[in-house]
């Protein structure tokens, strides 16, 4: 099968899935903060951020490792998964203490411990189920994750209303992702076996190569848990848990969209690391352009969209205890595009071997993150942690694309399709933000996507081959791929 029906096929899969799963939480986190007020929510909100920052500690990269070499059919990688996964229950308890340390050193109360300890149970349960579902991926079968991960989310959804309708708080709402992860851990242990995916005792120079291979993914794992979380710690120390209950709701409408990249790039990297694998470098780098391309197309609406419509979006769904929220929501969406535009460049880079230039990358944003957050946090509160996510991702993409520019053909290729993204973004922007004060939302959303959908032609990031291989898809042919993987930027 090529690679792009191959990439097609899988990210078909995991995206319906996680379109559904991420639908479900979306709406879920509606009823559940609307119920709690941001008191309570910014309480769960940053137990789940304590939790988020720590995981890493017990997975130090490990997953990516297995993927990568399940994937390139090495004689090992059945040893390296076995290692993988006792490696990761000797860690977890590491991970579990450093957490509860940090909660109770910065003076969490009993709630907000109790909601960290069983949020520490959750991260145990998901370093499991991501190796095992990594096991999965390697063999370039996203089925048994696509429906393991929509079910435990519907789980955490159903579990997650029911503990606030009954009062239960953030305690309550950590068990229900309890509930959810444990379903995974089931239910990816259960595919393993059925699907007989082989896992042996790993030799000692397996878990010695395991370590030095995963040492760049778990650098950057903890870059990314940084710089992703470290926000809604800054908020806590210096404004509250209040403060971090609206961050979280512009935090929580801006990421859930993050779907659409990851369920792409979750196909999108064992291919690349096949086809470098197999030495086929110019599938290797047309599949690359293609998804760059993909990328910004999906990218530029969705931040100008949500930036434009924010003061309408947050009363609208979360009601007037969330207006301070708005300020915030009109910048964090501005992330959305480098972020989209970052995962197929990381994928290039862990798929073909250089996972040491995406940590870097990571690293040097972390850092950038941290140093932004500590300055403008104090005084801005959560505008001041939008802000500092908005250049860090910036940031994080920039370097990416230089890393990687010899497969975009050239610095020149990345300049061309940033600025033709932005200017998309900012025509679009500016139909939405005229258009709702002349418009009710919904006639605004609609008007404003159209001229999206226009711009996106304008600046080439949709093109006529591409609603042909949509169509295609959705038809079950088998011309797929080909299009998709040499349009190029």
């Amino acid at each position: 099968m090529p690679y792009g029906a191959k990439i097609a096929k899988n990210a078909a899969w995991l995206m319906f899935a996680t379109a559904g799963q991420k639908l479900v939480a979306f709406f879920a986190f509606i009823i559940v903060a609307r119920l709690l007020g941001k008191e309570l929510t910014g309480v769960f909100f940053y137990a789940v951020s304590v939790t988020s920052i720590f995981v890493i500690l017990s997975d130090l990269g490990m997953t990516p490792v297995v993927i990568r070499a399940i994937a390139g059919g090495r004689t090992d990688g059945a040893r390296l998964f076995g290692a993988a996964i006792r490696a990761k229950l000797c860690l977890a308890p590491i991970a579990i203490i450093a957490a509860l340390v940090y909660a109770f050193a910065f003076g969490a109360d009993k709630t907000t411990l109790i909601t960290v300890a069983i949020a520490c149970l959750v991260m145990t349960a998901d370093t499991v189920h991501l190796v095992l579902y990594g096991a999965l991926r390697g063999r370039q079968n996203l089925r048994p994750e696509a429906l393991g991960m929509f079910v435990g989310q519907i789980l955490t959804a159903i579990f997650s209303v029911g503990a606030a309708v009954l009062g239960f708080g953030p305690i309550g709402l950590a068990v229900a992702l309890l509930v959810g992860s444990s379903w995974n851990v089931f239910w990816s242990a259960r595919q393993t076996v059925k699907l007989k995916v082989p896992i042996e005792t790993p030799l000692l120079k397996d878990y010695k190569r395991l370590a030095k291979e995963a040492l760049p993914f778990g650098i950057a794992g903890l870059s990314v848990k940084v710089y992703s979380y470290v926000d809604s710690l800054f908020l806590n120390v210096y404004h509250g848990s209040a403060a971090v209950g609206l961050y979280a709701v512009a935090y929580k409408l801006t990421y859930a969209l993050q779907f659409l990249p990851i369920t792409f790039t979750a196909a999108l990297y064992p291919a690349l690391a096949s086809a470098y694998a197999k030495k086929e470098k110019d599938e290797l780098r047309n599949i690359f352009l293609g998804s760059l391309r993909l990328m910004a197309a999906i990218g530029f609406p969705i931040s100008a969209g949500l930036s434009a419509l924010a003061p309408d979006i947050i009363p609208l769904l979360y009601g007037q205890d969330f207006v301070g929220a708005i300020a915030a929501f009109q910048i964090l969406p501005w992330v959305l595009l480098p972020i989209f535009l970052d995962f197929p460049i990381g994928a290039l880079l862990n798929g073909t071997n250089r996972a040491h230039l995406k940590t870097i990358a990571m690293v040097v944003t972390m850092i950038v993150n941290i140093v932004l957050n500590a300055i403008l946090v104090p005084k801005f509160g959560p505008v001041g942690a939008a802000w500092a996510g908005v250049a860090s991702f910036w940031c994080l993409y920039l370097i990416g694309a230089y890393f990687t520019r010899e497969y975009a053909g050239g610095v020149i290729g990345f300049v061309s399709i940033t600025l033709r993204g932005l200017a998309a973004a900012g025509v679009s922007w500016y139909a939405w933000q005229t258009s709702v004060v002349y418009m009710p939302l919904f006639a605004s959303m609609v008007f404003g996507a159209a001229v999206a959908l226009i711009m996106g032609f304008v600046v080439r990031f949709i093109r006529w081959d591409d609603m042909k291989l949509i169509v295609d898809i959705f038809r079950k042919t088998k011309n797929v791929g080909p299009r998709t993987s040499g349009a190029g930027p």
